[in-house]
């Protein structure tokens, strides 16, 4: 299977040196929700499928089968590790490196689009956001599941103050209001379900 290269951004040094360690950093909370979480999402995507962020590739256990995906990531060593877990998927997969803030891909080709702890590492996620609403079609959906900064006055202050340090160990602000973002970019949310207190959600938004 063959990784389409475009335009390579400074972000994917980050994710590159992380990749070897990322499935291991992230077994707990794969095990404890996350894999479980995917399925259910998954179970309502339709038509051609767009993954921002498809990482090293865990989601693809989580769809259904035959369906036609197009997953993006932004760091080729990821990449590397997603091909090899899309030759057990049964169906269609396609891998490219893209940054969701300049997609290649002509306007309204997709039905969904999914994205999983994504909107946290996008350097300006609205740009990001706008763009995945230039690829999908006319009442084309957006399945998130992402950490969001909290609305609890005392949790909220912690993730601000811990916000700096999570992005240079990491790369991931912990303090994005994506619900908002998601907004902003001209979506409208129809469903909002808290994970894990009201700092891992589930959002749902259609074109």
């Amino acid at each position: 299977m063959d990784i389409v290269k475009v335009e390579k951004d400074p972000a994917e040094t980050l994710y590159n040196r992380n990749a070897r360690f990322y499935d291991f950093f992230n077994y707990v909370g794969e095990k404890l929700y996350f894999s479980k979480c995917r399925k259910e999402i998954l179970h309502t995507a339709k038509g051609k499928i767009l993954e921002v962020g498809v990482g090293t590739g865990k989601s693809f256990d989580s769809y259904p089968p035959d369906m036609d995906i197009v997953a993006v990531d932004i760091s080729d060593k990821m990449l590397e590790v997603a091909v090899k877990r899309a030759k057990y998927y049964k169906g269609k997969v396609e891998l490219r490196r893209e940054d969701v803030q300049h997609l290649s891909f002509k306007k309204k080709r997709f039905d969904t689009v999914f994205t999983s702890c994504v909107f946290c590492s996008v350097t300006n996620s609205v740009k990001g956001l706008r763009e995945i609403h230039r690829m999908l079609k006319r009442g084309g959906q957006l399945l998130m599941l992402e950490h969001v900064r909290s609305k609890n006055s005392v949790l909220s202050r912690l993730m601000d103050a811990f916000n700096p340090v999570a992005v240079r160990l990491g790369g991931e602000n912990i303090n994005r209001d994506t619900v908002k973002n998601v907004k902003n970019a001209g979506f409208k949310v129809v469903k909002e379900k808290n994970l894990v207190f009201d700092v891992v959600k589930v959002i749902v938004a259609v074109k």
